[in-house]
């Protein structure tokens, strides 16, 4: 793998990672308020970030599917 391929398969591990920790703060922040510790909207807020954590779930599987299709084709 060259340098330019190291760059971008950095660049692709980040976007990940990122993602992956947003989708686990946002399954998290809807726990925490179905729970009700958050005391006003804990319904609301719990479902806005369930419907947001899901979504961004499928996104993080496309791209990851993309990323890794990308990876297996680098020598």
């Amino acid at each position: 793998m060259d340098d330019s391929a190291k760059q971008i398969f950095k660049m692709k591990f980040a976007k990940l990672t990122i993602m992956l920790n947003v989708i686990i703060l946002l399954a998290a922040l809807s726990v925490i308020a179905l729970f009700g510790v958050i005391p006003f909207y804990s319904m609301t807020i719990a479902a806005v970030c369930a419907i947001s954590a899901i979504l961004l779930s499928l996104v993080f599987k496309r791209h990851y599917e993309r990323d890794k299709n990308w990876l297996m084709s680098q020598d």
